[in-house]
């Protein structure tokens, strides 16, 4: 039987290991315990600050046994900012603990017995988001702290790209001596053009009177949306990724690590060893990266995407780019990929963290593509989703992408061929 564990009470307990988001584990009167921010081995002194009915999470307040591991963070918010969850070990085991996590969840949840490759390394570890979402409160600008609605003010996230932080500092400026309502800012930066976009939502349209003070002390500002209006500019950016340029609105999908991108996509095509001849079918196609950058191998792509913003996008992408063999559907994957006539040879697939729809995963092995490549941020769907295709479909390659350092999310791609 459990035993009872007590909110705000201090425990000092020994971390047996790390779980899927690199929480420390511990076991307190047969109750688990995550411990966020504690690492193997560790012996700290903890207070619970939540419980559940079958697990407690709890905040160190002291530790008392290091690991031989653990890093000092230079980032000054990291005790309570919940922007990143690993600046307290080194990028080489934080490498190897992604690697061991995607091993974990294939054997767990997929029952397969596949090794990963080593994981790819982004070429920065901080300064490589080129999207960051950022809460307001008043006068505040920052961050939630880990499962609270606790906002850490910051003035420099290290994660966010330079240009990124500079906005931030002109946006608190403003918000320091100006009353607002504003809830959320996002601010995206384009490496085509060092551009910046700026989407603003607010519980009053009065607010769109920062318009005229960011425009004003944001030299490089191409684009700004008041409550998804556009009010400034034409509403994208452009980023470059693998030789071709793409133009991203504000809802738009596009990678977040610009040079981590390229090493993805590169990794994706290789392993694929396309044919010209081949016909592709990308699912999830958002502003078409991966369709128009697999254009120049094949004979045709077909992508289909639910959001219409990223699908007027991706349009525009492929005339950019003088791109003639692709074709964009707008609508849910489901209902669309039954429509498909062609004979299809390669399906790509980048689904969002929920994974791909069981419904669509069998109209897929209905298609029966020669070639199946898995685009995942999460091991753990795709583990699921890939145990229902290893009936048709040996997985032949998983190769990891550091794609979020910093933090305990990894990229990942699966290679998969008909039996």
């Amino acid at each position: 039987m459990v035993g009872t564990v007590k909110i705000d009470e201090i425990y000092e307990v020994n971390i047996t290991a790390l779980e899927n988001d690199a929480k420390g584990v511990c076991k307190i009167n047969k109750m688990v315990v995550f411990v966020p921010k504690a690492l193997k081995d560790e012996i700290v002194k903890i207070r619970i600050t939540e419980i559940k009915k079958n697990f407690a999470i709890g905040k160190i307040v002291e530790i008392i046994k290091p690991s031989q591991k653990r890093l000092q963070s230079k980032c000054p918010y990291y005790g309570e900012c919940g922007g990143c969850n690993l600046r307290h070990q080194s990028t080489d085991e934080n490498l190897k603990f992604k690697k061991e996590k995607i091993t974990t969840a294939l054997k767990r949840i997929g029952k397969i017995d596949k090794e990963p490759e080593d994981v790819i390394p982004s070429l920065k570890d901080d300064n490589y988001r080129n999207k960051v979402s950022f809460k307001l409160e008043n006068n505040r600008i920052g961050f939630y702290g880990l499962g609270t609605y606790q906002l850490t003010d910051i003035d420099n996230c290290l994660l966010a790209e330079k240009s990124i932080n500079d906005a931030l500092r002109v946006i608190r400026k403003y918000i320091l001596d100006n009353e607002n309502k504003i809830k959320t800012i996002t601010i995206k930066h384009g490496n085509a053009l060092d551009e910046i976009l700026i989407d603003i939502y607010s519980l009053d349209d009065n607010d769109v009177k920062i318009l005229n003070y960011i425009t004003t002390n944001i030299s490089n500002l191409k684009t700004v949306i008041f409550n998804d209006k556009i009010v400034y500019g034409n509403g994208y950016i452009s980023q470059i990724s693998n030789g071709l340029m793409f133009n991203c609105s504000s809802k738009s999908f596009f990678q977040v690590n610009s040079s981590a991108c390229e090493k993805l996509y590169d990794a994706a095509i290789k392993v694929c060893n396309l044919s010209k001849e081949d016909v592709v079918l990308d699912l999830y196609s958002g502003t078409g990266t991966i369709t128009c950058i697999v254009a120049n191998h094949v004979k045709k792509v077909i992508g289909i995407e639910i959001v219409k913003d990223a699908v007027l996008d991706a349009k525009v992408n492929a005339k950019i780019n003088n791109i003639n063999n692709v074709t964009f559907i707008c609508g849910d994957v489901l209902k669309e990929i039954i429509k498909i006539k062609d004979k299809i040879d390669v399906i790509f697939v980048d689904p969002p963290r929920k994974g791909i729809d069981r419904k669509t995963i069998a109209i897929m092995k209905r298609i029966l593509p020669k070639k199946i490549v898995y685009i995942s941020c999460n091991p753990v769907t795709m583990a699921r989703d890939l145990s229902y295709l290893t009936d048709l479909y040996t997985i032949k390659k998983i190769i990891p992408v550091d794609m979020f350092p910093n933090t305990s999310h990894v990229e990942c791609i699966s290679f998969l061929k008909l039996k």
